[in-house]
């Protein structure tokens, strides 16, 4: 019974500060649908890889707290250690900039702001096709022009996006006077940014760099423990596993001290959700 007390405690612990970080994230605009022609779901590689974690390290050490922090980091390391997020959001920005750049390019000529967005969804960068072919069919069921560029703005969920959004909201109030100039600008601007971003990125990559060397020495250790049964039992006790969750616990804060340094901070946006300027 004491036992599994200390397991549950330990799980506490370590997944503790992990869930205040990923409760602290922003959820998803739309959620997924769910889809109606299956009925039996394969249960998610991130779920699998958390039991299969727990269930190993609970075999080669009977230790509860460590198979918790096993099935915790199976989840949320990788993710730590790879740069996709950063990597999607700057594919995104190059998407947002192709796109400016041929709405530009459209509204040079005797296109209207409705005609060209609409025209736009028919070969998107595949990175943003989602969301401008959304707003394609908003415009395409009479939404107003304004509210769907809106609608727009908060499916992409980007201050860069605020701010294409609302250069085209002022030019179809304008009727589209000088919005080519201020298109090609904005496509300039967002290069720049991309390009900023990328040397960013390749500075903080030494933060997840400096991750791995650590997570190298754990399992070095682990390794180590392993064979020197007799060393590492003291933490097969109660006494042992409340201070396994403690240390466990003060690495998970270190790694996530690490993702915050490797991670870009959000920006700002200047239209929210609701669709009303802040």
């Amino acid at each position: 019974m004491m036992q599994w007390l200390a397991a549950f405690a330990g799980a506490a612990l370590v997944a503790g500060p992990l869930l205040a970080i990923a409760g602290a994230r922003r959820a998803p605009v739309r959620p997924p649908r769910p889809s109606r022609r299956r009925l039996l779901r394969i249960p998610p590689i991130p779920a699998v890889s958390a039991l299969g974690a727990f269930a190993l390290t609970l075999w080669v050490t009977s230790w509860p707290v460590a198979a918790a922090g096993a099935a915790v980091g199976a989840v949320v390391l990788p993710r730590m250690l790879t740069s996709r997020e950063t990597a999607r959001s700057i594919e995104r920005l190059e998407a947002l900039e192709a796109w400016t750049r041929h709405l530009a390019d459209v509204l040079g000529g005797s296109a209207g702001i409705e005609e060209a967005l609409q025209s736009s969804a028919d070969k998107p960068p595949q990175a943003i096709s989602a969301e401008v072919r959304a707003l394609a069919r908003r415009l395409a069921f009479r939404t107003p022009t304004e509210h769907a560029l809106r609608a727009f703005a908060d499916d992409l969920n980007d201050p860069t996006g605020d701010v294409i959004a609302a250069a085209l909201i002022l030019a179809s109030r304008a009727r589209g006077r000088g919005i080519r100039e201020v298109l090609q600008g904005l496509a300039r601007t967002v290069a720049k940014d991309v390009a900023a971003r990328r040397e960013i990125d390749a500075e903080r990559s030494t933060h997840r760099t400096t991750a791995r060397w650590v997570i190298g020495a754990l399992l070095g250790y682990t390794a180590f423990a392993l064979l020197n049964r007799t060393y590492v039992a003291p933490f097969g006790t109660l006494s042992g596993q409340l201070v396994l969750a403690i240390v466990i616990s003060l690495y998970a804060g270190a790694f996530a001290w690490l993702y915050r340094l490797a991670r870009p901070p959000k920006g700002h946006r200047f239209l929210n959700p609701s669709g009303d300027p802040s």
